[in-house]
C-alpha cells in the first residue's frame, strides 16, 4: 500500500485537465454502480415476486386434489414441468413430482424435514410464505412455498403441500441485465471521460493562451496582452487582472527605460559641458608651463583659468541640486512670505543691473497682497527666483523693464516674471525646461549659461506640488509663470 505522500505527490503533478478528467470519471463511476446495483436489486425482487405470485397461484389450484387424492394428482396431464411438487401426509408415503428435464437443468430443492415418518399430523407445520433454499445442482436456487393440508370441516393438518420453482432463469436474466448495465456503464463513462476532456481542454484554452503570452512577455516583449474572455467567467477575471498587471509593468518599465535614456543623456551632455572648462583650463595650464605666456599676459591667462574654474563650480553645484531633486529628499518646509521674496528678488535684481525698472503688481490688476505666506522650503525657493533674475539678466538687455507679478488664491499663489527682451519660439517653451537645453541664438553658451537654469526652477517647484511653464509677455518677451500651492502635503514634509 501506497503512502498517502507519495500518492498526493503523484497527484499533485498531474495536469489540471488530468485531474479533473479523472474526479469526472470517478464520479461517472461512482453514480453508475450505485445506480446499476439498486436497479439489478429492485428487479430481482420483481422477477422473484412474480415467481412467488406463480407459486402461491399454483398452490390454490393443486391443494384440493392433494387433499381427496394426491395419488391422482401424479397422473395430472397439465401439471408444469418446471414445478417441483411433495405432498407429505402423516402415516401415508410421500407423493413427489419432477420431471427429468427440469432435475437435469436446476437439480433438486433442498427441503428440511418438516414432518417425520410416524409423526402425528397436528404437529405439522408449514412456510406460508415463500422462501429460497439451495439445489443438489451447485450454482442453482429454488423459491419454495410450504401450505399445511387440511380437510373440509377440519381445523387440524393433515399434512403439508410443496411447490417450488427453480430460479435459474430469474438467475440467468439478472446475469445478463448485469453485463448489459456494465457495458452501457462503461459506454458511457468512455464517452463522458472523452467528452469531459473535450470540455476541460475546451474550458482551459483561455489559460493556454495566457501561458502562451506569458512566454512572450518573459522574452522581452511587453507589448503581449492575454487574450480576452467573458469577465464573468473565472478565466475572464483572471485575463482582465493579468492585462492590468501588465499594462502596469509596461508602464513601469517605459519609465524606466525613459529615466535611463534622461541619465545617458544627463551624463553625455554633463560631460560634454563639464569638458569645455576642463580643456581651457588644462589648455592654459599647458600653455603657461610650457613658458608660452608673456610676462605682461600672465594675469589674463590667470583670470580666464579662474573664470572657467568659476563656470565648471557652478556647473557641478547645479548637477549636485538636481541629483539631490531627483533623490526626493525631504524639504525643509517652513512658513515663508512670499510677497517678502519677490520684493527681495527686484532688490536683486536692480543690483545687477540698476538701469532697470522692475515692479512688484498684481495680475489681472488686482491689489497687491500686504503678505502672502505659504508653506515652502525656502532656501529652494530662494534658488528658483535666483534662477530666474539670473537668466533675465543674462538673455535681456540692459535696461529692459522686468515686471513682478503675484497674485494669490485659496489653494494657491501665482507668480508670474515679466520681461521684455527677444524672447524664444513658442516650440521651444517646453524644451528649455530639459537638462542642457539652449535655444540657438538667446540662448548661447557665450553668454554663460549652463542650460540646467530652468530645468532646476521645475524640479524645485515640482517637488512643492506647483508647475512652472513659459508664457509670450504681452507687446514682446518671455514670461515666467509658476503656481504653487499654499499647503504642502505631509509626504513632502521633513520627518
Amino acid at each position: 500500500m501506497y503512502p498517502r505522500g507519495v500518492v498526493r505527490r503523484f497527484w499533485s503533478s498531474r495536469s489540471l485537465t488530468a485531474r479533473i478528467v479523472a474526479l469526472t470519471a470517478l464520479l461517472l463511476s461512482l453514480g453508475l454502480s450505485l445506480s446499476a446495483t439498486v436497479m439489478i436489486g429492485l428487479l430481482q425482487r420483481h422477477l422473484i415476486a412474480q415467481v412467488d405470485d406463480q407459486l402461491s397461484s399454483t398452490v390454490l389450484s393443486l391443494a384440493p386434489k392433494a387433499i381427496e387424492n394426491p395419488q391422482e394428482l401424479a397422473q395430472e396431464p397439465n401439471l408444469p414441468t418446471l414445478y417441483y411438487l411433495n405432498i407429505q401426509r402423516a402415516n401415508e408415503e410421500d407423493v413427489t413430482l419432477l420431471s427429468a428435464s427440469t432435475r437435469d437443468h436446476a437439480g433438486k430443492p433442498l427441503i428440511p424435514e418438516l414432518l417425520k415418518p410416524g409423526q402425528s399430523a397436528q404437529t405439522t407445520t408449514g412456510w406460508t410464505d415463500p422462501v429460497t433454499v439451495e439445489s443438489t445442482k451447485q450454482g442453482s436456487t429454488w423459491r419454495v412455498i410450504i401450505v399445511p393440508i387440511t380437510r373440509s370441516g377440519d381445523s387440524n393438518p393433515t399434512g403439508r403441500l410443496t411447490v417450488a420453482l427453480p430460479l435459474n432463469d430469474v438467475k440467468f436474466t439478472i446475469q445478463n441485465m448485469a453485463g448489459y448495465v456494465a457495458t452501457t456503464a462503461i459506454a458511457i463513462i468512455a464517452i463522458g471521460t472523452g467528452l469531459a476532456t473535450y470540455l476541460v481542454r475546451r474550458a482551459l484554452l483561455p489559460l493556454r493562451g495566457i501561458e502562451t503570452t506569458a512566454g512572450k512577455i518573459a522574452a522581452g516583449d511587453l507589448t503581449q496582452r492575454v487574450p480576452f474572455a467573458p469577465p464573468s467567467t473565472e478565466v475572464g477575471s483572471l485575463s482582465k487582472s493579468l492585462n492590468s498587471m501588465l499594462s502596469q509593468l509596461e508602464q513601469s518599465f517605459a519609465a524606466r527605460e525613459e529615466s535611463e535614456r534622461k541619465i545617458r543623456r544627463f551624463v553625455s551632455d554633463a560631460s560634454h559641458e563639464l569638458r569645455t572648462p576642463l580643456a581651457a583650463i588644462s589648455g592654459y595650464c599647458e600653455l603657461y608651463s610650457m613658458g608660452g605666456v608673456p610676462a605682461e599676459r600672465t594675469g589674463e591667462v590667470m583670470g580666464r583659468i579662474r573664470s572657467e574654474s568659476t563656470r565648471m563650480g557652478s556647473l557641478v553645484e547645479d548637477l549636485l541640486t538636481l541629483a539631490r531633486l531627483d533623490e526626493g529628499r525631504p524639504l525643509e518646509i517652513v512658513d515663508v512670505d512670499v510677497i517678502a521674496m519677490l520684493r527681495n528678488a527686484r532688490f536683486d535684481l536692480q543690483a545687477l543691473d540698476p538701469t532697470r525698472q522692475v515692479k512688484i503688481l498684481g495680475i489681472n490688476d488686482q491689489p497687491i497682497p500686504q503678505s502672502v505666506w505659504i508653506q515652502a522650503d525656502r532656501d529652494r525657493l530662494q534658488q528658483v527666483l535666483t534662477n530666474i533674475i539670473g537668466n533675465i539678466v543674462r538673455y535681456t538687455p540692459r535696461s529692459t523693464p522686468v515686471e513682478i507679478a503675484v497674485s494669490q488664491n485659496p489653494t494657491s499663489v501665482l507668480m508670474e516674471f515679466r520681461d521684455h527682451g527677444p524672447g524664444i519660439a513658442k516650440e521651444d517653451y517646453e524644451k528649455v525646461f530639459q537638462r542642457f537645453y539652449r535655444t540657438e541664438s538667446s540662448r548661447a553658451r557665450s553668454l554663460g549659461g549652463s542650460g540646467l537654469g530652468l530645468s532646476i526652477v521645475s524640479s524645485i517647484i515640482s517637488a512643492h506640488g506647483g508647475h512652472a511653464q513659459l508664457a509670450k509677455t504681452t507687446g514682446g518677451g518671455l514670461t515666467v509663470k509658476i503656481d504653487m500651492p499654499i499647503v504642502q502635503s505631509k509626504e513632502r514634509m521633513k520627518a
